[in-house]
């Protein structure tokens, strides 16, 4: 999510989330609303891509979108305008966002942290940005199980989908991560999600600055 976008990979990634963006609702929608909990005025959304996640957020909501890749921008900003919400724009990754420390009642990470570069330094600007009090929720999938097939055929594709992905881990353990991560209250959940995908099992859940 840090690295400079690759001009054709990002365009297919772009397309590829806008494409995804259905099914996507309806595998993770209920459980998205559930994680975000009550939804402030402004969010800090971590990699927003396409704007997935806008349908989710009340009519004149500010988004703050940490969103470097700017082969996402023109999508991102056509559902902001269908749903109503006010877009911030942040150019930098999430290991050094520009957003003011102690801010942010809300951060929320989708899909995200399997590819940025440093996930333990995005977890401490994540902390960093949070109000005392303040939530991080989050949605990921992480590696399956040491000596699975699944995690088997997830190290054998990992450096083509690695590419591909534009720095996409599938064997990284997002769960470990946050766990160790310091926040005050964690609520983590694993399950497997739908259709015979490498991109699975996930996570979903909230953390408590």
């Amino acid at each position: 999510m840090s690295h400079k976008p690759h001009p054709v990979r990002g365009r297919i990634n772009s397309w590829f989330l806008a494409a995804a963006e259905k099914p996507m609702h309806r595998e993770y929608g209920e459980r998205k609303l559930r994680i975000f909990g009550e939804l402030p005025a402004t969010i800090v959304e971590l990699g927003p891509g396409s704007g997935a996640n806008f349908r989710y957020y009340p009519q004149g909501t500010r988004v703050i979108a940490v969103e470097p890749n700017p082969m996402m921008l023109k999508r991102m900003y056509a559902q902001a305008s269908r749903h109503g919400v006010e877009i911030d724009l942040r150019h930098a990754g999430a290991e050094g966002m520009e957003v003011e420390s102690e801010s942010a009642d809300l951060v929320v990470s989708t899909l995200v942290l399997c590819s940025v570069r440093d996930p333990d330094q995005v977890l401490s600007e994540v902390r960093r940005v949070l109000r005392p009090g303040g939530r991080f929720a989050f949605l990921e999938h992480v590696a399956a199980d040491p000596g699975t097939r699944l995690r088997k055929v997830q190290e054998a594709i990992h450096a083509p989908w690695h590419w591909l992905g534009e720095g996409c881990h599938l064997n990284r353990d997002t769960a470990r991560t946050i766990e160790r991560a310091g926040f005050a209250d964690l609520e983590l959940e694993r399950f497997d999600g739908s259709g015979n995908t490498p991109y699975r099992p996930h996570i979903s859940g909230y953390a408590i600055r």
